[in-house]
């Protein structure tokens, strides 16, 4: 696993960031995972309030939305 870090390119600690350098490079950190994971075939999986996408390296996505609390 692969360990990400903002201090090379900031030169700043995260407990040293402004709101808006912190977001930048989470930003960064999630992008760089993304190619990463794609880079071995594998899809990333993100979601919203109606359920998750997976994202696979063609650019294909696959939804499954959430269940129901009373759906088996």
């Amino acid at each position: 696993m692969t360990t990400l870090t903002a201090k090379p390119k900031t030169g700043k600690s995260i407990w040293d960031m402004s709101k808006e350098d912190m977001e930048a490079a989470f930003a960064e950190a999630t992008k760089q995972a993304q190619e990463e994971i794609h880079a071995k075939g594998f899809p990333y999986i993100i979601g919203d309030k109606s359920g998750t996408y997976e994202v696979y390296p063609d650019g294909k996505r696959v939804f499954t939305p959430y269940r129901k609390n009373n759906e088996a």
